[in-house]
């Protein structure tokens, strides 16, 4: 007999033609409504999916970044325009996600990539 220990399955490949309409709805609603889409990939059906774990851990990341910038900065009363431009932007980055696109922002990717990359 050998010692030789059979390779790690690779891991699942995204499907042909990219992520499913229902991953790319969730990741667009984890954009849209990022605290909750926080509960989507304690779901079965999406703990595994890697394009809507990265759609929504970045979300809520730039999400919860707009809401501590904007309320900081609202005391010198330029607050409300960080809470309009980071709205936008989540509104942007939403629509890429429902394009089928796997959006990484450039701080915030770097920062949540280890959350990204977890599986149960």
């Amino acid at each position: 007999m050998s010692d030789m220990t059979p390779p790690p399955a690779p891991a699942p490949a995204a499907p042909i033609g990219g992520p499913s309409s229902n991953a790319k709805l969730i990741a667009l609603l984890g954009w849209i409504f990022a605290p909750l889409g926080i509960i989507a990939i304690f779901l079965d059906d999406y703990k595994n999916d890697h394009f809507v774990r990265s759609n929504v851990i970045q979300a809520a990341a730039v999400w919860l970044a707009i809401q501590v910038i904007g309320w900081v900065l609202s005391v010198v009363l330029i607050g409300f325009l960080v809470f309009i431009a980071g709205y936008i932007y989540l509104i942007v980055m939403a629509i890429q996600a429902y394009n089928g696109k796997e959006p990484q922002v450039p701080v915030v990717y770097g920062m949540v990539k280890s959350l990204i990359d977890q599986t149960n």
